[in-house]
């Protein structure tokens, strides 16, 4: 059993208030969590309106397809049109 985890450290450079940041968040993190069938959850810079941490966690017998997940989950936030990825940390357990 291999257990993938990845944190994503996120610019929202559009965002005027925490409720901007939230709007923006909020379609991500259900996107996500659909299209990956990974957990998710913002885990930093929750005071921050523009900025936030995303954390995932992804579980599988086989470490290609964790390491595969990881990497589709951090190229669908790099290409996205209102987050700018900044920094990001991947750990296999």
């Amino acid at each position: 059993m291999v257990i993938g985890l990845l944190r994503i450290d996120l610019l929202i450079p559009n965002c005027n208030s925490l409720k901007d940041k939230r709007s923006v968040i909020k379609k991500h993190l259900h996107y996500l969590r659909k299209t990956y069938n990974v957990a998710v959850a913002e885990t930093g810079n929750q005071d921050l309106w523009n900025r936030a941490e995303f954390s995932f966690i992804t579980i599988n017998s086989l470490k290609d397809s964790v390491e595969r997940t990881l990497r589709q989950i951090l190229s669908e936030l790099d290409h996205s049109d209102d987050l700018e990825v900044i920094g990001e940390k991947r750990e296999l357990l």
